[in-house]
């Protein structure tokens, strides 16, 4: 088989060009052929991927979840998918811890080689043209995440994230918008609103799984009295499933994000800063064909 090895430079731990060319030697001896794909930055990085997909026969993606958002992204926008192995190379793997994709590199490979695949859901938003693969979050966590480095990352690591956000739970407000979904239609101050592709936060358990639609998580109408519930999302990343007047918990296949404020408000996905509202995002059941060995849902 001719595998492209496309990785990141500077996701996790900013070793990934070396781990491509462990890569390549283990497939070489594996009797297969590879090519490394790289590019300056992010949107040269999916329009290389994607004008390149029918020179493939497979893909192997190495680094994070953001990184598994530029191939995703240029699947989506050829509207065409190659086997995808994955060898998480990123601060948080929430894609690969789910779908139990080992982090040492010798088992990855073995998965990829083993050439046992299943077909995935991930997320859809402008139109198409963005995937979503583990998350889309506004408000105060994604606030958060925009002023965490990746040098912090790499200094810190997961901590960084209730660092940040201990520092900021009094100084943010919440932002008024309009939320669609089926069997539901409400206008909503939403200080957290938080949708995964899967049942993990930070590489945490937060709900049970249900893999053939999105978690969707909203913190809303919060006053100063209500902010342990805040600060208990942000230092464990759950979130209490039961319904009231501050947290709604939805599972849809298609949601409608609008803002209703004068000021735009931007979207973070897989760990980068995304889209401004308005967004409509559908799931995509089976849409990623992925080498893994978990067990199917």
């Amino acid at each position: 088989m001719y595998y492209a090895i496309f990785y990141n430079p500077t996701a996790g731990r900013g070793d990934n060009e070396a781990t491509a060319k462990k890569i390549a030697t283990k497939l070489k001896k594996a009797g297969h052929t590879s090519e490394a794909l790289t590019a300056p930055n992010p949107e040269e990085a999916v329009k290389k991927i994607r004008n390149s997909l029918t020179d493939y026969d497979a893909l192997i993606s190495i680094g994070g979840d953001g990184t598994l958002n530029l191939v995703a992204t240029a699947f989506l926008q050829a509207n065409k998918t190659i086997p995808l192995g994955i060898i998480p190379g990123g601060t948080v793997n929430n894609f690969a811890t789910r779908w139990e994709i080992p982090t040492d590199l010798n088992q990855a490979i073995s998965l990829i080689l083993a050439q046992k695949l299943q077909h995935v859901g991930i997320g859809s938003c402008q139109d198409g043209q963005k995937a979503i693969v583990s998350s889309l979050t506004f408000g105060t966590l994604a606030d958060i995440s925009n002023q965490v480095r990746q040098s912090e990352k790499r200094k810190f690591g997961l901590l960084i994230y209730p660092l940040k956000g201990l520092k900021q739970i009094s100084q943010k407000a919440s932002y008024h918008v309009h939320i669609q979904a089926e069997n539901f239609d409400k206008k909503m101050k939403v200080w957290i609103f938080l949708l995964t592709t899967t049942h993990l936060v930070g590489g945490i358990d937060y709900v049970a799984s249900s893999p053939h639609a999105f978690h969707v998580s909203i913190l809303h109408n919060m006053r100063l009295g209500k902010l342990f519930q805040l600060l208990f999302f942000v230092l464990t990343g759950n979130l209490r499933q039961k319904e009231n007047n501050t947290l709604t918990y939805l599972k849809p296949k298609k949601i409608t994000v609008k803002s209703l404020e004068q000021k735009s408000i931007y979207s973070r996905i897989d760990g980068d800063k995304g889209p401004a509202l308005p967004l409509t995002i559908e799931f995509l059941d089976g849409f990623l064909p992925i080498y893994t060995a978990g067990k199917k849902d």
